[in-house]
């Protein structure tokens, strides 16, 4: 039996002001609204993570279940993803986690005449969840030594 594999991934970007956004992609750079860039970058976000965590990599310290990898980090001035934090049921796929979010393009800047006082640094928080099922092994009822 093949092991099935499900990633899901859900993606919350929370700022100090909701209607503040100011950084985007450059597939979100045509958008005008706030919210449809904000929107816009989170799919971007997640489309990259889905595309990119190496879930056979990371399947030997998989618990069978439902795997649940939390990570937060913020995006800096220059648009580069920064301070990652992950927490996740082992090390390895915290790994992978940090090492995926790390690969991701640097995010363009909206405005370019933004101050650094003005401008709090943009806080993200990342839930990559997957479901191992482990493939069951079927072993005989009879001692394979022979020595019932």
């Amino acid at each position: 039996m093949q092991s099935f594999l499900v990633l899901s991934i859900a993606l919350m970007m929370y700022s100090i002001s909701f209607s503040q956004s100011n950084f985007t992609t450059i597939k979100c750079k045509s958008e005008t609204n706030q919210r449809l860039i904000k929107d816009c970058v989170n799919n971007e976000i997640k489309a990259f993570v889905d595309a990119n965590y190496n879930i056979h990599s990371i399947m030997p310290y998989a618990k069978p279940g439902t795997n649940r990898i939390y990570t937060r980090f913020k995006v800096d001035q220059t648009g580069r993803i920064t301070d990652i934090q992950a927490k996740g049921s082992d090390m390895k796929l915290e790994l992978e986690a940090i090492r995926t979010l790390q690969s991701f393009p640097n995010l363009i800047p909206i405005s370019q005449e933004v101050s650094k006082e003005q401008t709090p640094e943009d806080l993200f928080t990342l839930l990559i969840t997957f479901n191992a099922e482990i493939p069951q092994i079927d072993l005989p009822q009879k001692r394979l030594t022979g020595n019932d």
